[in-house]
């Protein structure tokens, strides 16, 4: 029987960084509509939700402050002092949690992100009477990580999130290639074959979302050009290669460059010296900060192309590239495997593939000259995706795994 009411675990859920304000929004409002009453715990910010999904705010009413922050201050210390916080907030809210859960009458709950330690840790002590299922956004288990804290870290958390797989009903990733690296790094015996299931990277569906045309878009933000606009959307991160993006550009007289979100393990002031050395500033445009869900329509609507280009060894999912469909705007996408086959398997893009300035500069030139047949084709094909993989298929599914 499918459950009446679900508490989803996000610590991050009201901060303003991150995906969670659009996931959750999108997840919790399809719920909704199955006729589940969504409830959100998360540390206290300034973030909000639609009145259908109940909030949860617990702890001091702050901001987080970002990985790189934490660096310029500390130095290389900074990721431990940034990795601690997290840890202890995560300790205390889990317990926070118990309490909420119990109020709520022991509802099944959803693990929507989540530190490895502290919950693997909680998960064992915690009484177990109800369904709980949870969602791996990455599967990057190794040690190919832009700090070496980080990767020793993500390393040493691979017993961790076996015991967390193990305590699941149902355990999610966005993409085939992110469940096979899961078991790769954490269960290579497969003995939870049967837990982990592959399920879209929901957004909105492009009737369902307010779009603004180019024109307005870009007035809206202030941009007053003829040259063609790409957009790099989401929390600033060296797992990006903001270097080759930036080389491509200075060969791609074309093209401007808008970077929005807020800043993660890299921050802005890194990003102006790149633009700087690559000689691009001219032509690359920051707006610096989170993008609450009200403003994305301005990103998107003022850019041409939307840009995903990651690390090869990345092992996530885009949500920007996802989003990128609410508003029918292509992707070009690079490095995870599972990015380029959902470019070959949608036609909502272009893959740069291999991933270098070369590749990354030729595509460009080619989405540059796409011609209005081509344009006309390619939002057919987006629209098509952003049905099949739209927040409702998403909650069905997250409904049956939680009906057991």
């Amino acid at each position: 029987m499918p459950p009446n009411r679900l508490l989803i675990f996000s610590p991050s859920a009201f901060q303003p960084s991150g995906h969670q304000q659009s996931y959750l929004t999108g997840l919790g409002e399809a719920l909704v509509q199955l006729g589940v009453e969504v409830h959100v715990f998360g540390l206290n910010g300034s973030v909000s939700y639609p009145t259908p999904i109940v909030s949860h705010a617990v702890g001091k009413d702050a901001a987080i402050e970002s990985r790189s922050a934490y660096r310029e201050r500390l130095g290389p210390l900074g990721d431990v002092a940034w990795g601690t916080g997290r840890l202890t907030r995560q300790v205390n809210m889990l317990n926070e949690l118990q309490r909420v859960h119990h109020h709520l009458g022991r509802p099944p709950l959803l693990f929507e992100t989540f530190e490895y330690l502290s919950l693997a840790a909680h998960l064992a002590r915690a009484p177990r009477s109800h369904r709980q299922v949870c969602i791996f956004h990455d599967t990057n288990f190794n040690l190919r990580h832009a700090s070496p804290i980080a990767a020793t870290y993500k390393l040493l958390a691979r017993p961790f999130a076996r015991h967390i797989l193990r305590s699941m009903d149902r355990a999610f990733v966005h993409a085939p290639g992110m469940r096979e690296n899961l078991f790769e790094n954490v269960d290579p015996g497969r003995r939870y074959d049967h837990k982990v299931e592959v399920i879209p990277y929901g957004a909105p569906h492009p009737g369902k979302v307010p779009r603004l045309d180019r024109t307005a878009a870009r007035a809206g933000l202030g941009i007053d050009t003829r040259r063609k606009v790409l957009l790099a959307f989401g929390t600033l991160r060296a797992d990006k290669c903001f270097r080759l993006v930036f080389e491509s550009l200075a060969r791609s007289p074309e093209w401007e460059l808008l970077v929005a979100g807020p800043e993660g393990d890299v921050s802005f002031r890194q990003l102006m010296a790149l633009c700087e050395e690559t000689g691009v500033q001219q032509r690359v445009r920051m707006f610096p900060g989170f993008i609450p869900l009200s403003e994305h329509r301005r990103y998107f609507g003022a850019a041409d192309a939307v840009l995903n280009v990651y690390d090869e060894h990345i092992r996530h999912e885009s949500g920007t590239a996802q989003l990128a469909r609410s508003f029918l705007r292509p992707v070009i996408a690079g490095g995870p495997p599972d990015l380029h086959e959902y470019v070959r398997e949608t036609g909502a893009g272009w893959s740069v593939k291999p991933l270098s300035v070369d590749r990354l500069t030729e595509v460009l030139h080619q989405a540059a000259r796409l011609d209005e047949a081509g344009h006309a084709a390619m939002e057919q094909r987006i629209h098509a995706a952003a049905v099949s993989r739209s927040w409702d298929a998403v909650a069905s599914r997250v409904l049956t795994a939680l009906s057991g």
